[in-house]
């Protein structure tokens, strides 16, 4: 064994610790850019889409599907907390104002509601529904009703 240099070496290993830590912060640099650039593009759809016939029509057909199997609520949809004005604060602690907060379309699905769903006593609620990292995640957008009429 004299004078051959060992293939495996204590400072081999630390080398490969190094590599491999700055492999996952690029990944994770990479996912972060992936996930900033979809935030984008569906925040600009969110701000710009307009809520159609159809649309209402689907929704009208999923409540009625949800209330025959005996639910007592919909989640309409979902979308990221951070994309409210107040990133989902008053929504996520119940405060007064926190339709306000809605972003683009969902603002559209709460008139919508005001103006056609809760004169049949439906009503209308957001919250949020996890908690990625202990931080407010995704926020519900749900549709109820009551168990029986009054």
């Amino acid at each position: 064994m004299s004078g051959s240099k060992p293939t495996f070496t204590v400072a081999g290993l630390f080398s490969d610790k190094e590599a491999a830590a700055r492999r996952k912060r690029a990944e994770e640099a990479a996912a972060a850019e992936a996930h900033k650039a979809e935030l984008k593009a569906f925040t600009e759809k969110l701000m710009t889409y307009e809520i159609t016939a159809e649309d209402k029509e689907r929704a009208v057909a999923r409540i009625r599907r949800a209330f025959e199997a005996g639910e007592k609520e919909l989640m309409l949809m979902q979308f990221p907390s951070e994309i409210c004005e107040d990133l989902g604060r008053r929504i996520n602690n119940r405060l007064e104002g926190w339709q306000d907060t809605l972003p683009g379309v969902i603002k559209h699905v709460h008139k919508w509601w005001e103006t056609e769903l809760a004169p049949g006593g439906f009503t209308f609620g957001a919250r949020v529904i996890d908690y990625p990292g202990g931080m407010p995640g995704n926020v519900g957008i749900f549709i109820g009703w009551p168990d029986a009429l009054r």
